[in-house]
């Protein structure tokens, strides 16, 4: 488990076309591939959480910006992303719903002498991890995966860690729409049909957790949220607290699926209407400070794999 020992965060980037790093998406959904620039950017960076599954292989999972794991759909799914061989099917944030889900369960293996430190991924399916970078558009920035190993720098990643922030990050400033802005001052019944068709209403389901980080199934209460700014939402839902606490002494998790690890949310909602879980921690409890953030400014630090051809890192 060299690769991912000993490490908090790290970006997945391709060896193939230009280095591109796997982002999730702003959707909440889906998985792509974007250049070197938008490397410093929470979407471009996984937190690590290694697993050991009920046969006693120790697996690691990779949770994204909005709390959700790479994955893919589920081996038995049909249907493929490419309409020529191998067959693949699209990545995907997935939710952490079941106690195990093998597709967003991962093994690392070297590439070998040649690989130049790039490693293969491949889910307890036994299907690869791969840039889609020169297939056909629509697909062509997108990933996937394939049972097929044997496609070169498509199914070879270089693994980046990224290190802890020593601070509490800040959120995102809301600002309006420039749409938005310019829709109010031209024509005003115009503005308003921009914000019914166009803001992204959903339910948050929230929960309060203790000093230690737990709390019951049966706590969970909902609002409806319209928009993706944080900053605000948080407001809304400590306003419900009872007792009530100030937006400063709560930090706010998201929570994919019932076996998910609560991430702190640092960036804007996904734009997408789907329901949300949210974990209140109080600011100042063991909970809270156990959270960490990572470092999206630092620069990249290439994780070295071993060169022995089919070496397991996992």
């Amino acid at each position: 488990m060299e690769v991912f020992e000993g490490v908090d965060f790290v970006r997945l980037r391709s060896m193939q076309h230009g280095g591109a790093y796997v982002h999730a998406a702003k959707d909440g959904r889906s998985v792509r591939l974007h250049r070197t620039g938008l490397s410093w950017s929470y979407n471009a960076v996984w937190a690590v959480q290694l697993r050991i599954s009920a046969s006693g292989t120790l697996y690691v999972l990779l949770r994204g910006a909005y709390g959700r794991y790479l994955g893919a759909p589920d081996a038995s799914t049909r249907g493929s992303l490419c309409p020529f061989p191998p067959p693949c099917r699209v990545a995907a944030q997935r939710d952490f719903d079941e106690p195990e889900v093998l597709a967003i369960m991962w093994r690392a293996v070297a590439t070998g002498r040649r690989g130049r430190g790039a490693l293969l991924l491949h889910d307890a399916s036994g299907r690869y991890l791969r840039a889609n970078s020169r297939c056909l558009l629509p697909c062509r920035s997108s990933v996937s995966v394939s049972s097929c190993s044997s496609l070169g720098t498509a199914v070879q990643w270089v693994v980046e860690a990224v290190p802890r922030l020593q601070a509490r990050p800040y959120l995102p400033i809301a600002r309006d729409s420039e749409w938005g802005k310019l829709f109010a001052l031209v024509c005003p019944p115009l503005s308003r049909l921009w914000v019914r068709w166009f803001s992204l209403e959903r339910e948050i389901r929230w929960v309060r957790a203790d000093d230690s980080g737990a709390f019951s199934e049966d706590d969970w209460a909902s609002i409806r949220y319209t928009g993706r700014h944080t900053i605000l939402m948080k407001g809304q839902v400590v306003n419900l607290l009872d007792p009530p606490e100030s937006a400063s002494s709560c930090t706010l998790c998201v929570r994919a699926g019932r076996y998910g690890e609560p991430s702190p949310l640092a960036i804007n909602l996904p734009r997408s209407r789907e329901p949300l879980d949210v974990v209140i921690f109080r600011v100042g409890s063991r909970a809270d400070d156990e959270l960490i953030y990572p470092d999206v400014m630092a620069p990249e630090m290439a994780r070295a794999a071993p060169a022995d051809d089919d070496e397991p890192l996992l």
